[in-house]
């Protein structure tokens, strides 16, 4: 319980005693009287340094996401995955939704007054299906074959991409020639399709990685033809040659660059060329990533960060080195984004772990007796704790002034922090 501690000011004189018998008052009323205070003020303030805890719900093994004002809850280890949303305002359950002969189910999306509900693609095994429920009430608007893009927040409709799952899965990842056919539809809110763009096979797609979401990719044909296609309009651009080709180890898009790469085996290092997104050379560089591993461009806060068997950050505006460390990036968030940056000047002290990030603020967590101590991490000298969280976190997600995290007894507890 908290201690409350209540000034009654300086005592200059002795204490008059006044009898509660005299006063009209039954005994005893004047204490009590007082301790009623006392418990409506402990009642009325927050432990120091405790946030508020919405909710707490039984993960099952399964996953969770904060968006839209509500805790979603994904059953996903059963087939069809039940969906339980909880408001983030008083934790109470909003709807449960179980989508008939629908598998597996790991993702939630804000679109408009719609939750977009989506598989992950690597784990399924399937080609997947989305469905589109009402955030009000559960109701199922509409449901596509594929999986969403990861688009910017705010608009309506919801990009989805239909390929084979070894395309979606594998090929995308590691920018590698699909086997089939990929296509993008845009859907909107009531379920129809507002343009459609095929992708043949035997091409290299690369998918904007910015962190704010997609809106355009790269596609590099058997032929050498690079062409773009706008993942707003769907418009897609005239193959153009002479841009990229088979010898290139990479083609990637970030924001409005595409970045082409190529392994320099005599000097350890990768040579980057820079164009525009209407196909403009911006800048060369050549980067000491390494030669061995599989290479990458992502974004690191406002760098981008090239890994191979190190990563070095570049400035995106010239191609200048900003830092370098001896390793790859970290783990890589769905839809391309970096779950949390390399080492920009944000560091993890010794005992603590990662749960999340927002932009360049890190979230990490010390594990005590029975808590867990939460800390921003903001390029400064030394993390800030903030709060204490009972129970042992594992992972968070934020959104805004919340906070879900999974905890090792398999819960999930939604948060908003002071």
């Amino acid at each position: 319980m908290s201690t409350v501690t209540i000034d009654l000011g300086v005592i200059d004189g002795g204490w008059d005693h006044v009898d509660d018998d005299t006063a009209g008052l039954p005994r005893g009323w004047g204490l009590a009287a007082v301790l009623a205070m006392l418990l409506s003020l402990v009642s009325a303030a927050p432990a120091p340094g405790r946030p508020h805890e919405v909710t707490r719900q039984p993960l099952r093994n399964g996953d969770y996401h904060v968006a839209g004002g509500a805790l979603f809850v994904l059953d996903s280890d059963r087939t069809p995955t039940p969906v339980e949303a909880y408001d983030a305002t008083d934790g109470t359950l909003r709807w449960m939704f179980t989508p008939e002969g629908l598998a597996q189910l790991s993702y939630v999306d804000i679109r408009g007054e719609l939750a977009v509900l989506s598989p992950d693609l690597c784990r399924s095994g399937v080609t997947g299906t989305t469905v589109a429920v009402t955030r009000a009430t559960g109701r199922e608007q509409w449901r596509a074959v594929g999986v969403p893009v990861r688009t910017p927040p705010g608009g309506t409709g919801t990009v989805v991409m239909r390929s084979l799952w070894s395309d979606g899965c594998r090929a995308l990842a590691d920018n590698t020639p699909t086997a089939g056919v990929l296509r993008w539809q845009l859907i909107d809110t009531a379920g129809l399709v507002q343009w459609d763009t095929a992708v043949d096979p035997g091409t290299r797609v690369a998918v904007d990685a910015a962190a704010t979401g997609a809106t355009w990719a790269a596609l590099l044909d058997g032929a050498g033809g690079l062409s773009t296609v706008d993942l707003v309009t769907g418009t897609r651009t005239a193959p153009v040659q002479g841009i990229a080709g088979p010898a290139d180890d990479l083609v990637a898009v970030v924001g409005d660059l595409l970045l082409v790469a190529r392994s320099d085996v005599p000097t350890g290092s990768t040579r980057i060329t820079a164009y525009s997104r209407g196909l403009v050379e911006r800048w060369k560089a050549q980067v000491p990533t390494g030669i061995g591993s599989p290479l990458t461009i992502l974004p690191c806060d406002a760098a981008l960060c090239v890994s191979g068997e190190r990563t070095a950050a570049v400035d995106p505006s010239d191609g200048a080195l900003l830092w370098i460390v001896p390793r790859a990036l970290p783990a890589v968030a769905p839809g391309g984004a970096p779950a949390m940056a390399a080492d920009t000047g944000i560091t993890v002290p010794p005992g603590w772990s990662f749960l999340a990030a927002a932009g360049p603020r890190v979230l990490i967590g010390l594990q005590t007796d029975r808590d867990t101590l939460l800390a921003w991490s903001d390029r400064g000298p030394a993390p800030a704790p903030s709060v204490s969280v009972p129970g042992a976190l594992v992972s968070c997600e934020i959104d805004a002034a919340l906070v879900a995290c999974a905890t090792e007894s398999d819960e999930v507890v939604l948060l908003r922090l002071p």
